[in-house]
């Protein structure tokens, strides 16, 4: 028994330090996402989506359209936006779709951008947030799309609350990725579907500067661990899910990956140097490296970017 209450402090240890991480992380690096990725102008933080896209379009935006179409959404369907970043799904889904949002995460810096954020492009639309969906103006009419603080491993909801629970580079996040997948089943409700993309394990390092790179993609970015595809859909089918579409879509990601790596071949350099004169965190040198090797390691195979809808069972 004492070995037993052991292991579950040190678990529970370990859990919360992978969660101070994640924080730590997204406290210090959603600014470059706001500068350099362009986030504070789509609001997205995730990788964008080419297949199809149309000229001129906008490649993050497309990716929520490409999710959104595998959920199968419609309006009034009440969304979990479980790891919400800056609101950018969330902000999308209520004004293009109308869905109900709810966006969580564990930063309330970002929690509060994304009001503002979500604020100002239902008033460009003609639509203000705190409306009836049937009762505003503009081509588009939003329900609410609406934000808070909470570790997404706990979520704050009851039981079948919610038709859909869209987590986009979130679920890599994820401390026991078997126990999430299982928690969101629950907060669904019967014939409810859960949207996953992300990095999924792929292959394994064939030598020790693979194994290197591998490790400052995944710690740049606060992840702990990737899991397989296999893993993914077999923590899905324990969970009592449906599988409706599993797809590698790396190969629709590759340009996005692509376009970050040649932020890392600037902004390394860079910031290693104002991390020595103390000027700037470990978290945003962390997060330079890591924007190198995530292309270096797709490329290699190392890793790949799938897309999931699982059903609940009606």
């Amino acid at each position: 028994m004492a070995e037993t209450t052991a292991t579950t402090v040190e678990k529970q240890a370990t859990d919360r330090e992978i969660k101070d991480q994640v924080h730590r992380y997204y406290a210090a690096t959603t600014e470059d996402y706001l500068k350099y990725y362009q986030s504070g102008w789509h609001h997205h933080m995730h990788y964008g989506f080419d297949r199809d896209l149309p000229r001129g379009g906008n490649p993050t935006e497309h990716m929520v359209r490409y999710l959104a179409a595998l959920a199968g959404l419609k309006p009034g369907d009440q969304v979990l936006d479980a790891g919400c970043g800056v609101g950018g799904s969330s902000i999308f889904l209520a004004r293009e779709m109308g869905c109900r949002c709810i966006g969580i995460t564990l930063v309330e810096s970002q929690a509060h951008l994304a009001r503002g954020f979500a604020a100002a492009s239902f008033a460009k639309a003609g639509a203000s947030p705190a409306k009836n969906p049937s009762g505003g103006k503009g081509k588009h009419t939003a329900p609410p799309a609406r934000f808070a603080v909470n570790d997404f491993h706990v979520p704050a909801f009851k039981p079948g609350s919610f038709d859909v629970v869209w987590a986009v580079e979130s679920f890599d996040h994820a401390v026991d990725k078997e126990a999430w997948v299982a928690s969101m089943f629950d907060l669904l409700k019967p014939g409810g579907r859960l949207i996953i993309a992300d990095g999924f394990r792929a292959g394994n390092p064939e030598d020790a500067p693979q194994a290197r790179e591998y490790s400052s993609f995944l710690a740049g970015w606060a992840v702990p661990h990737l899991c397989s595809p296999a893993e993914m859909e077999t923590y899905g089918a324990r969970a009592g899910f449906q599988l409706l579409h599993g797809e590698d879509i790396s190969a629709d990601v590759l340009p996005h990956a692509r376009a970050i790596f040649r932020f890392g071949l600037i902004f390394i350099p860079l910031r290693w140097m104002l991390r020595k004169l103390r000027l700037t965190s470990s978290e945003k040198l962390g997060n330079a490296y890591a924007t190198y090797y995530q292309y270096r390691t797709l490329k290699q195979g190392l890793w790949a970017y799938c897309a999931y809808c699982f059903r609940k069972p009606a």
